[in-house]
């Protein structure tokens, strides 16, 4: 795919919070074809200036920070939609978000959304040597270079203050990239039912949980009715049963190696695997495995996106952890611990 930029301003004019959230899409070359969408505060007052264009300007960020940027990263053929209305949070909040979707190799399910898994850097020859993601970089030196003609907030985006986020796989790439070396100006990590419990088919020992790097501050989000990942556990064994399986607990005890009391996992009552999806696309993916059993009500969502909203807050400064301590004693939280 050319590493030229092609754009469509989108049709989205919401108003979140007061604040009006547009969208800017674009393609970038990466290992595989990857579009994808960045959302940024525009100014409504110049709406008149869009009027044949759709092209919104930008509210002007502050000068001496700029705009910090989340990259949200996609579960296996999850849309991107289905992210949106985390992304339009954080711009409400006064940041910038970035979804996408990469069309690569699911191995033996084909060809899909991915978002952007090399797993021969998972084998035990090579983990740790080198980034397993193949989406990340590329998609932030092209956000680096966009053109002002053409991104409404081109030169705005602060990238020494970037916070990576995942669903899923998306949760999985993250984790093992939570390394400022392999992601520049990384300030933290979330995830939301994601694990680095390690396939057996790349050579591992069964249930082998891979270390993560943790050099910066993360918080994994877990639901109890998560019935992928537990419907996923012959992954990850040959034999028979191999006792409880809690790989999202067993990676935020056994896989990081920071204890500096900046690091959460936090798990929900009666959330699913897509909780954090908002629509949900039931045409592709594996919902079907939770039926009825996982009902995410607006209420739980939004708090799941407090969670969030409270952890990125924190690791960029823009708040005390104050808020983060009182939000994990909601009656929604099951479990939590702090490392």
């Amino acid at each position: 795919m050319s590493n030229k930029l092609k754009i469509q301003i989108t049709d989205l004019a919401a108003v979140n919070c007061g604040m009006l959230v547009r969208g800017w899409h674009f393609s970038l070359a990466a290992e595989d074809a990857v579009v994808a969408t960045l959302y940024y505060p525009a100014d409504e007052r110049r709406l008149n200036e869009a009027h044949l264009t759709g092209r919104v300007p930008a509210l002007p960020p502050n000068p001496e920070t700029g705009w910090p940027l989340v990259v949200i990263m996609p579960g296996i053929n999850v849309v991107p939609d289905s992210y949106r209305w985390l992304a339009k949070r954080f711009v409400a909040e006064g940041l910038c978000a970035v979804t996408y979707s990469a069309i690569g190799s699911l191995g033996p399910a084909g060809n899909g959304i991915t978002p952007g898994l090399d797993t021969s850097a998972l084998t035990p020859e090579v983990i740790g040597t080198r980034s397993c993601a193949t989406v990340l970089r590329p998609l932030l030196q092209r956000i680096a270079d966009a053109d002002p003609n053409d991104c409404p907030v081109a030169g705005s985006i602060n990238l020494e203050q970037v916070v990576i986020g995942g669903h899923s796989a998306g949760g999985t790439v993250a984790l093992h990239n939570s390394d400022p070396a392999w992601v520049p100006g990384l300030r933290g990590t979330f995830t939301y039912a994601a694990h680095t419990m390690v396939a057996s088919a790349l050579g591992h020992a069964e249930q082998t949980v891979l270390p993560v790097p943790a050099k910066v501050p993360l918080m994994l989000l877990a639901g109890t009715q998560d019935q992928v990942i537990a419907g996923s556990r012959n992954r990850y064994r040959n034999s028979a049963d191999l006792g409880i399986h809690d790989p999202i607990k067993q990676t935020f005890n056994e896989a990081l190696n920071r204890n500096r009391n900046d690091s959460w996992f936090v798990e929900l009552r009666d959330l699913g695997h897509f909780a954090i999806c908002s629509p949900l696309d039931d045409t592709s993916g594996r919902s079907f495995l939770e039926g009825t059993t996982a009902k995410t009500s607006t209420a739980s969502r939004e708090f799941l996106g407090d969670l969030i909203s409270a952890f990125v807050a924190t690791v960029l400064k823009r708040q005390a952890v104050d808020q983060l301590e009182r939000l994990v004693q909601n009656v929604l939280v099951t479990r939590y611990k702090r490392r």
